[in-house]
């Protein structure tokens, strides 16, 4: 099947070329026209040959660790390529994903090896024990051993190829379009075909991995993956760039996602994860049998060790590991991650928690501002509840049109009343009588450090029916707030 998508691939350039090509003889004209649709497309498709299996080494994601960097990491590497009986890699790179990889420059279908890669999560290495990281790179190294399947190689290749193969086309040329769904459609055919080849080898680089770790360590690890996937995935979404928009990062990145793998508030949800792994749904081309299966395949198997791996973290394989751990994680950032400002996680937390309440005011600010004809800041906001504009601060409109004025303040209090609370949080935040904390599983508290700065009673009190504002100005005023208060982004 291959072989079959270079023959249909230089079979329609070659149809393609000839009908253009009797086209120019027999009616010059026509040729001319139908040039502007053969010469992209016979372009397109030489370019995507001819690049299929060429890698430019600025295109390999990561950061690359050389020998004499990390030397006990090598050494492991190179071990375990001669046990497993394969070429051990050219490069090393550290990568910001829950996933090891070992990657190929390749030519003549995959049969030539000219360069190869392994790819390490830095995740990874911060959270697996030295026998769980040997079971996962002895994993990947095994898809390469040649021990289970002469044409692993080739498989592995052509499916990246069929993906890559209608990369260059126009998608926007309806007849460009056309030719890389036709390319489209025989990828699908060739997933398919070769899905029960690939997960055959899943299950043979499986073997790999319980044979030199164990069959304990190797079932381990393969439980762990979910465990480190799902907490990568919080830490990066609700911690690493909470405070991003605002310039702001944190000092270093994985003493915090140390912290939160072992936060008791993330024990119990991470250890269901451990105890039940399971994949997401790929759809019908993956690769990958379901995990559990591969762990009940590993446990079967029932091996030991065939060397004496420790159990020390996987970390201790590195030497000085968190500027390189941090620098594979500003490697995927965007450009300009390196000009952001390095905090301590208390205060990125704090940062980021106290610019969505920033965000949270500025609507009853603005609507104070226009009502008082006023510079938007805290004095204009009560000044406007004491000049009983409550109900005008609300957006909400009451459903019943005939509804009075009291709905109306009803349903502007309720809108005015958190708005107020959060400026008001602010205004003693900024004056350094609070801050916002954020737990990591993203929650966020607002710890006082005095009773003082309990306003629940004055803040009922200034969007109640003929209430007042004179108990929060008071209290406001004890706490050394401005009476211009407004908060800065």
């Amino acid at each position: 099947m291959l072989v079959g998508f270079y023959v249909l691939a230089f079979g329609l350039i070659g149809g393609l070329l000839a009908l253009e090509t009797y086209a120019l003889i027999e009616r010059p004209f026509v040729g001319v026209k139908l040039a502007l649709f053969v010469v992209p497309v016979a372009y397109a498709l030489v370019k995507g040959l001819t690049s299929l299996e060429r890698r430019t080494r600025d295109e390999a994601p990561g950061t690359l660790v050389t020998p004499e960097q990390q030397p006990a990491l090598w050494d492991l590497v190179h071990r375990l390529a001669a046990d497993v009986g394969t070429r051990p890699p050219d490069e090393i790179r550290i990568v910001a994903a829950v996933n090891a990889a070992v990657a190929e420059d390749t030519r003549f279908l995959g049969l030539r090896v000219l360069e190869r890669r392994m790819f390490i999560g830095a995740p990874l290495l911060t959270s697996l024990t030295e026998k769980q990281l040997i079971a996962v790179l002895a994993h990947e190294l095994g898809h390469y051993a040649n021990k289970d399947t002469r044409l692993a190689g080739v498989v592995v290749s052509g499916r990246e190829a069929m993906l890559r193969a209608g990369s260059h086309m126009n998608a926007k040329r309806w007849f460009q379009r056309m030719i890389a769904k036709l390319f489209r459609g025989y990828a699908k055919l060739y997933l398919r075909v070769s899905r029960a080849i690939s997960r055959r080898q899943e299950f043979a680089a499986d073997r790999v991995a319980a044979t030199l770790a164990g069959s304990s360590a190797a079932a381990s690890a393969w439980r762990e993956l979910p465990v480190i996937d799902a907490a990568w995935n919080l830490f990066t979404d609700r911690h690493l760039t909470v405070a991003w928009e605002l310039g702001y990062l944190p000092t270093t990145f994985f003493d915090g996602f140390a912290r939160l793998r072992t936060s008791p508030e993330l024990h119990e949800e991470l250890e269901e994860i451990r105890q039940n792994p399971h994949d997401p749904d790929r759809g019908p081309y993956d690769s990958h049998p379901p995990l559990r299966d591969r762990i009940a395949a590993i446990e079967a198997m029932a091996l030991e060790p065939e060397s004496g791996w420790g159990d020390r973290p996987a970390l201790e394989l590195l030497t000085d590991p968190m500027p390189l751990l941090d620098a594979a994680v500003l490697n995927t950032l965007v450009s300009d991650a390196a000009s952001k400002e390095r905090v301590d996680w208390a205060t990125l937390g704090h940062i980021g928690a106290r610019a969505r309440v920033v965000r949270g005011t500025e609507r009853l600010l603005q609507a104070s501002a226009a009502a008082m004809d006023q510079p938007p800041s805290l004095t204009t906001v009560l000044d406007a509840l004491d000049a009983g504009h409550l109900a005008g601060l609300g957006t909400h409109v009451p459903g019943n049109r005939d509804a009075g004025a009291r709905a109306r303040r009803e349903m502007a209090r309720g809108e005015v009343l958190p708005e107020l609370s959060a400026l008001v949080a602010l205004a003693f935040s900024d004056a350094g009588l609070a801050r916002w904390e954020l737990d990591w599983l993203g929650r966020t508290t607002f710890v006082t450090s005095s009773h003082d700065s309990d306003m629940a009673e004055h803040l009922d009190a200034a969007v109640a029916d003929h209430g007042s504002t004179e108990g929060l100005r008071a209290a406001l005023a004890t706490a050394g707030v401005a009476p211009d208060y407004r908060p800065a982004h």
